[in-house]
Formats: structure tokens, sequence, C-alpha cells
């Protein structure tokens, strides 16, 4: 291997790495709180030496500044792509949020540590937030006034973000029933109450009601664009639906679109650097008869396949990651 596939090897390691840890972080930060947060604790959970940690980050609030950094440029993804495939502001205002509620969904710890635990860190960690809440506003108003001359009240927007991530911050952390999406409808309405009159305030919140109520039914149902048969009687196991389990959802999925797969193969997908914990992963996805492993040859890496049941795990856990999120434009457009 030439001087040059080797300085790329050693970049993927490190971003595997850097992965790893900052998803560490952030489910220990989650459970413990940051004050109870060492770098030794997050290395026993990322399964790498404080050597590897500190190849990465200066100190552990360099680590959980990380954090913040990497769920504002997602949610800054999120929005810019949904307005510009949007046809006018109020639609791409609808997109875009419901978009950032999947994504928190998704992603509870990260979404947990970027709005509720940065406040208790320290100055650094607030000013980092704080910077990219503004960042965020002014990216929204940015959208604005693509169609209007101007913000029609001073100041409205800072007030309304504020307002925003109150709701946010209180409804989606605190282990709720009821799936994020169904804030959709009361968030248009503090969104847009500054800038439109009541009939119109009441459209907006109906199709946002609409949009949110259509994304449940699909997640409950499957996607019939597909093709696919929804097969309700398929139920996620608890070990996949745990917001720390994300190797075991990856590891799946993975099998499912590389069937044959080796060990090492879904290791380095998944970003396990162990072949100890890579084995434990896998054992643990055949003990609830979602893969099954067979030998290639006498000597040979182990080849793994998904059973039947794994399949359709696999297919419903595919929808509930993405299904909503794949189809949100269609269902906006198809309401406006």
């Amino acid at each position: 291997m030439g001087a040059r596939g080797t300085d790329v090897g050693r970049e993927r390691a490190t971003a595997l790495h850097r992965e790893r840890i900052v998803r560490a972080m952030a489910a220990v930060v989650c459970e413990r709180g940051y004050a109870r947060t060492s770098v030794a604790v997050v290395c026993a959970h990322a399964g790498v030496s404080r050597r590897a940690f500190y190849g990465v980050f200066e100190s552990s609030e360099d680590c959980l500044l990380a954090i913040l950094d990497e769920g504002h440029r997602r949610a800054c993804a999120l929005v810019s792509q949904a307005f510009e495939r949007s046809l006018d502001w109020l639609e791409g205002l609808r997109v875009a949020l419901a978009e950032l509620l999947l994504f928190f969904e998704a992603e509870p710890q990260i979404a947990r540590v970027c709005l509720v635990e940065s406040q208790a860190v320290g100055s650094s960690a607030l000013e980092r937030r704080e910077s990219h809440v503004s960042s965020l506003t002014q990216l929204v108003v940015g959208y604005w006034q693509r169609v209007a001359p101007g913000e029609p009240y001073p100041f409205a927007s800072v007030g309304t973000m504020a307002a925003v991530l109150a709701i946010v911050q209180r409804e989606p952390l605190a282990n709720r029933s009821e799936p994020l999406i169904s804030l959709l409808g009361p968030l248009i309405r503090v969104i847009v109450t500054p800038y439109l009159d009541g009939r119109t305030v009441s459209e907006q919140v109906l199709k946002a009601e609409q949009i949110a109520a259509s994304l449940l039914a699909e997640r409950g149902s499957g996607d019939a664009s597909r093709g696919d048969k929804p097969d309700k009687s398929v139920r996620l196991p608890a070990m996949l639906l745990d917001a720390r389990a994300h190797r075991a959802r990856e590891a799946l999925l993975h099998v499912a679109a590389n069937p044959g797969a080796s060990n090492r193969q879904i290791a380095r997908a998944v970003g396990i650097a162990s072949d100890t914990q890579a084995s434990t992963l896998l054992a643990r996805l055949t003990g609830i008869g979602l893969l099954v492993k067979e030998r290639q040859s006498i000597g040979g890496p182990n080849s793994w396949r998904l059973t039947e049941h794994g399949q359709q795990t696999a297919l419903a856990l595919r929808r509930r990651l993405d299904g909503c999120s794949l189809h949100l434009s269609r269902t906006a457009v198809s309401i406006r």
C-alpha cells in the first residue's frame, strides 16, 4: 500500500473514531449529565482508548461542542433543502419544520444535547448554542426576504424562535408517548401568527396537521408506492428500539443491503474497530432471530444473511427511520 493509501486508511479510521466518540459522548451526557461525564467513561462507552480520544478532541468540552456543530450542520442542511425544493415560503416552512422534528426523533440524544444539556455545560457551549440558533433563525428569515420586502415586526423572528425552542425543549425530550411530528401544527401556529391574519393562520395550521396525520398514517401502514405489502404483525425488537442501539440498527440494514457481508465488512460499515465487539453484536442479532451465519469455506470469513423475520424487521426499521422523510415533500405538495 502506498503513502496515499496509508493516509486514506488513517483518515478513515480517525473519522470512525470521531463518530463513535461523538455518539458515546451524547449517550453518556444524556444518561449522566455533563457534570458527571468524564473522558474515561466516554472512552469505555465508545470502546476506544484515551489516546484515540485525544487524537481527535482536546477535551470533553471540545467533544460536546462537536455535537452542537453536527446538530447545527444537519439542521441547516434540512432547512435549506426544504426551502429550495418548495414552491413558496409557507410550504418550505412546513417541510423544513417537519424534517427537523423527524431528525430530532431519529437522533434523540443529539437533539437533547443540542437543545437541553448544552445549557448546563458552560459559557463556551452557551455561546456556541446561541450562535447556532441565531444562524438558523437568519437562514429561515433569509428565505422569507426572498418573497417579502422585510420582516413586518422588528425582532419578531427572535421571539418566535425562542418560543419554538421552548416547546421543542419541553416536549420531544420528555419521554413523549406521541411521535414528535404531532407537534407540527402547534409549532406552525407559533411561527406564522406574527405574520399572517387569523384566518390564514388557521389554514396553515390545518395544512400542517394534515401533513402530520398523513406521515403518521404512512408510518403505520407502510408506503404502498414501493410495492411492498405492509405486515402490521411485525414489531421491532426492543433491542432495536433502544436509542443507544444505532450500531445494531445499522448492522441489520447493512446486511439487508449487502447479503453475504463478512464480520469485518459489517464492522467497518457501522464503525466498530474491535473484532470482539463486532462478534458480540452479530451474536445478539442472531439470538433474536434476525441474522443467520453461513461459512463460505474452511477457514474463510463468515457470511451473514437475514432470516425471513430479519427481512421483515429490516423493512419495518427502514420505514420507521426514513419512510416519512423520504415522502415528506410529496405529501406537502399534495396538501397545498
